[in-house]
């Protein structure tokens, strides 16, 4: 992989490389922003394809981001050094990534010159070279050094360092001074600030709770269930966690704006599997085939053939219906449960805090609330099978209970959305602090950069532009983490008692 920024130079080693490396032309593919996307994806798809001919890859940097060519490249050459530490992390990102299995291999190509001014300007790019290397192994991130965040204002910072002739001691002493306000994890590997301790961390995964063990098991369940009152021909292989399902006529029309017609089986059959082993060696095996699609399809939760099975199941109670479930010899036979779900969006209506939760009544009157973890627990449901003994239940005294359990379950909804206040506004005063303090430093850098100079109306502009991004992104995340005390309440389950 070599990376070039001027489209002159790739067209030049285009022109030369195939020759000097002794290189046949379908050896050698390029990419630029001249091309059209498909182009683009062709040339990425045919680099990343173990069968393919291509062995070297000349790119402008329309290719640092967005792209994956670390699973057969591990050899990355900057044959021009780039003025921002943002574009070094970008570039190098490509193949030093997750999922690379080879030490990723990357070479600087520096040019020596007997021209002082000459020399000096390369020893500032050299130092930008080094500070990436240092940023990279510490786990750091070299965009701190300049604390712009931007492409363009650290350009603007190398090229005033370039300006003003400073020589890399000046340089590095900027950098170092910039990065002082930025998390040094060397800084705690040497002792030098105190090691963050977790106590207030949030967990970042969780376990969601569930009736099924598995996506695996919960699939299995409800096809055996949607089979009772439709045709769906699917086999289930247990020990390796897989689902063979012929795609039904609804199947067909409900994935038909949803797949590429690249990924839809030619036998109409779609194979699922849960094993995450199974579908990384599919995923592999998938690049050394032209067709450059798996054939097996991960089985979890936002497949959109479990989603189309959840909808069926669904549409299996009518509108403001929910089953009723009568568990005999767990519940006392006057307790009635309601499993209900609340959710508070956010200002953009999307979901932010959700929970499952159930409402309990002793005759009459409420009794408790408790998480839907605990009545899991209390009433055996993930690991015991009721039968259906068609009990005949008073329907009439539910619905009578049916407005307090709503009312209670909109009171709990509220305490919860308020310890979500509590967390969260802390964090989002804090960040929007941050915000207004990045927002100075490009203010301050652009003060910088146009200081001494008459283009007052381009400096404006830009002041402008950073203020508009900026505006744009606090509001952003304010609707995004800012909630109203409005729950929607939904009924998904009654849970009685019978004697």
């Amino acid at each position: 992989m070599i990376f070039t920024e001027r489209i002159e130079t790739l067209h030049f080693l285009h022109e030369n490389l195939p020759s000097d490396l002794r290189l046949k032309d379908n050896q050698v593919e390029i990419l630029y922003g001249g091309m059209s996307d498909v182009e683009q994806q062709n040339v990425v798809e045919n680099f990343g394809k173990e069968e393919s001919p291509v062995k070297l890859l000349i790119a402008s940097d329309v290719a640092s981001e967005g792209i994956n060519l670390h699973y057969l490249s591990h050899h990355l050459i900057h044959f021009d050094i780039p003025w921002s530490l943002m574009v070094f992390q970008q570039r190098n990102g490509r193949i030093d990534r997750y999922g690379q299995d080879k030490t990723p291999y990357i070479l600087y190509l520096v040019n020596q010159s007997e021209n002082p001014k000459i020399k000096g300007d390369m020893r500032i790019l050299e130092l930008l070279i080094k500070k990436d290397d240092e940023a990279v192994k510490n786990i750091g991130d070299p965009s701190a050094l300049m604390g712009v965040y931007d492409i363009d204002a650290e350009e603007k910072i190398t090229a005033e360092a370039i300006e003003q002739g400073k020589n890399e001691v000046e340089f590095e002493e900027t950098l170092d001074k910039t990065a002082t306000a930025s998390f040094d994890p060397l800084k705690i590997l040497m002792g030098e600030t105190q090691v963050p301790s977790g106590i207030t961390s949030d967990e970042k995964t969780k376990e969601m709770p569930s009736l099924f063990t598995d996506d695996f098991h919960y699939l299995k369940n409800a096809v055996s269930y949607l089979k009772k009152t439709e045709t769906i021909q699917a086999d289930f292989v247990e020990n390796e966690q897989q689902i063979i399902l012929t795609s039904t006529d609804d199947l067909k029309h409900r994935l038909r704006y949803t797949l590429p017609k690249e990924v839809w089986p030619k036998d109409d059959t779609f194979v699922l599997s849960a094993d995450k082993d199974t579908i990384q060696s599919e995923i592999k095996r998938s690049r050394k085939d032209e067709n450059a699609w798996p054939q097996i399809h991960y089985l979890w939760h936002h497949n959109p053939i479990v989603e189309w099975i959840n909808d069926k199941v669904v549409s299996g109670f009518g509108r403001h219906e929910a089953p009723v479930l009568s568990l005999q010899g767990v519940l006392p036979s006057e307790e009635t449960i309601f499993l209900l779900s609340g959710l508070i969006p956010n200002l953009k209506g999307h979901p932010l805090v959700h929970h499952w939760f159930g409402v309990s009544f002793a005759n009459k009157g409420f009794k408790k609330i408790e998480s839907f973890e605990k009545l899991i627990q209390r009433t055996g449901l993930r690991d015991t099978s009721f039968p259906n003994r068609e009990d005949a239940i008073d329907m009439e005294s539910i619905r009578t209970l049916l407005p307090e359990a709503v009312e209670q379950a909109k009171y709990y909804m509220t305490k919860k959305r308020n310890v979500f206040e509590e967390k969260i506004n802390e964090k989002l005063n804090s960040h929007l602090d941050a915000l207004e303090r990045l927002k100075g430093r490009h203010h301050e850098q652009l003060d910088l950069f146009y200081t001494g100079k008459k283009q007052l109306s381009k400096k404006e502009q830009e002041k402008r532009e950073i203020n508009k991004k900026f505006d744009e992104f606090i509001t952003w995340v304010e609707e995004t983490m800012t909630t109203e005390d409005n729950p929607f309440i939904q009924v998904i389950a009654v849970m009685k008692g019978v004697a």
